[in-house]
């Protein structure tokens, strides 16, 4: 929109001319009057009496944009801080475990109870995940992520006061529960409230702050008792319980509740009050709610065998077991022990394990940028690769045990951690958000969440034996070829969604290819088409 001001009247035009005899409006009055543009290009006001040429001032900015966008950073805002008080607890057993082993008295541990306290965290994630599938599509988005943080506030308070290792562990797992409800709502709702421009930035949002909360724990780890570390925890689920009071619920399960004046609503704050552009997006929504089939209802199984369903399903869940055994995770539980192995005395292990939480949250950072710059095919390729040359020089250099090799050491470590958190840390979020179709996105982020942890929790089980087995070089190697398979397995199957719209997404995997390479490229230009010039009408 271009501007014009002359005296006192200011006049907004939709182009960038105005043809002789249009009729505009005075906005410089409370009630408007007409004005009139003759041959010469003067306007004249009856009211302000002016009758002078229209010249152009400097244009005054549209806010639209910037508060649709400030909106849906808000909403992501408050999932990050769910985020981040959730990765608290995965980091917690990090700073936990080597400050038991040197205690004296009832809560001192060994390696087993140790292996107990790191991996039961993930072993009651499944169940919370589970759970969340459920109540996604019953209660909402936004009501599962408040009430995910009062169990998160319940283990906390009991680890702070536990006196026996059966306290503690109670603790442990009720956090955990809290874990799996949120892990999958928050994501959900970031796919469904944000436009394709902001989804992929914002989606990896809640993983930036997640890593800002494993390093808020090292941090204080090195600094207070676990105690004071547990109570000082529930502050951030505190916050994000009262920051949800204040936000909209996702339009997507307005809409599929038959909400349509609150799904407006929504979407209209979500959009910076862009009555239009909301208007717009519900309709499509309607639309798509109807061409799913709502009206007879289908059983889960059913739905779930259906190739839009059953391939980003298998997707997404295959690269979740790569990206455990490519050590995403199991660097994060077992820091502070791993780099106790690999840096000697050279360096605090305290500080080292803080170190690397600070290079995972500056590059989720910068992953968080690049998801809105460039695709997510790139970028996963960028992390595997990344991830694979690291950690296999790592393995190579630990094995022959040089003394002089601590620097080399402690470079491709962080390299690793870099390169890892860059794509395969932020991935599944992003792929969760915005490949399974709205009528199973709850209950299939639930799966999914389920599934993972449970693979989580077996692996970080058995690692420490796994570990003594062959050493802290065999377990590079093993993180360097899972990496290398993950990047294959991503470069083959992983669609890009770049700047689509979720109903572009959905359509695409009710192609007949399983692998990228050999998709319908015709229906994807006539999609791509039909799906710009629905954008351009919002």
């Amino acid at each position: 929109m271009k501007n014009f001001e002359e005296g006192n009247v200011n006049v907004a035009e939709e182009h960038s001319t105005v043809a002789s005899g249009a009729v505009i409006t005075c906005v410089g009055h409370p009630i408007y009057d007409e004005l009139f543009i003759d041959v010469d290009r003067k306007i004249k006001c009856s009211t302000c009496n002016l009758y002078t040429p229209l010249k152009d001032t400097k244009p005054i900015k549209d806010n639209g944009t910037l508060r649709k966008t400030l909106a849906q950073v808000l909403l992501t805002s408050a999932v990050m801080l769910t985020s981040a008080s959730c990765g608290m607890p995965v980091g917690y057993s990090a700073i936990l475990l080597p400050q038991l082993k040197s205690a004296n008295g009832t809560m001192q541990i060994d390696d087993e109870m140790g292996s107990w306290i790191a991996s039961l965290h993930s072993a009651a994630t499944p169940f919370g995940s589970l759970l969340s599938g459920v109540l996604m599509d019953r209660i909402g988005r936004k009501f599962v992520l408040q009430l995910a943080s009062v169990p998160l506030i319940l283990g906390w308070i009991l680890i702070t006061l536990s006196e026996n290792h059966a306290v503690l562990l109670l603790g442990r797992v009720i956090a955990g529960l809290s874990a799996g409800l949120s892990a999958a709502a928050g994501q959900v709702l970031i796919g469904e409230s944000t436009e394709p421009r902001l989804r992929g930035m914002l989606s990896s949002g809640p993983f930036a702050s997640y890593s800002f909360g494993i390093l808020l724990v090292y941090a204080l780890g090195s600094l207070l008792s676990w105690r004071y570390v547990a109570g000082l925890s529930t502050i951030l689920p505190l916050l994000a319980i009262f920051a949800f009071t204040f936000l909209p619920e996702s339009p997507v399960f307005l809409i599929r509740h038959n909400k349509q004046e609150e799904a407006l609503k929504s979407l209209s704050w979500l959009r910076g009050g862009r009555i239009t552009q909301a208007k717009n997006e519900i309709e499509h929504l309607l639309q798509r709610a109807k061409s799913e089939g709502q009206i007879h209802k289908e059983s889960i199984f059913s739905i779930f065998t259906k190739p839009n369903v059953m391939k980003p399903l298998l997707i997404i869940n295959i690269f979740n077991i790569l990206q455990i055994l490519s050590g995403t995770y199991l660097v994060v539980f077992y820091a502070v022990d791993i780099l106790s192995n690999i840096n000697g005395k050279l360096i605090n292990q305290f500080l080292a394990a803080s170190l690397t939480a600070c290079v995972r949250f500056i590059f989720t950072i910068i992953a968080s940028l690049l998801l809105a710059l460039i695709g997510r095919r790139k970028i996963a390729l960028m992390s595997g690769i990344g991830s694979t040359i690291s950690a296999l020089c790592l393995g190579i250099i630990l094995q022959q045990d040089c003394e002089q090799s601590h620097y080399l050491t402690a470079l491709f470590t962080l390299t690793y951690v870099a390169a890892n958190t860059l794509g395969f840390f932020v991935l599944p979020g992003v792929m969760l958000s915005e490949l399974f179709p709205a009528k199973v996105r709850g209950h299939a982020g639930g799966i999914t969440f389920m599934l993972f942890n449970f693979a989580l929790f077996g692996i970080a089980k058995i690692f420490p034996f796994i570990k003594n087995s062959i050493g802290i070089h065999g377990v590079f190697l093993i993180f360097g070829l899972s990496s290398l398979l993950a990047s294959l397995f991503l470069y083959l199957v992983l669609p890009e969604t770049k700047g689509k719209s979720l109903s572009y997404i959905e359509d695409y995997f009710q192609q007949n290819n399983f692998v990228w390479a050999k998709r319908d490229k015709n229906w994807e230009k006539k999609l791509h088409g039909s799906e710009n010039e629905r954008l351009n009408k919002a």
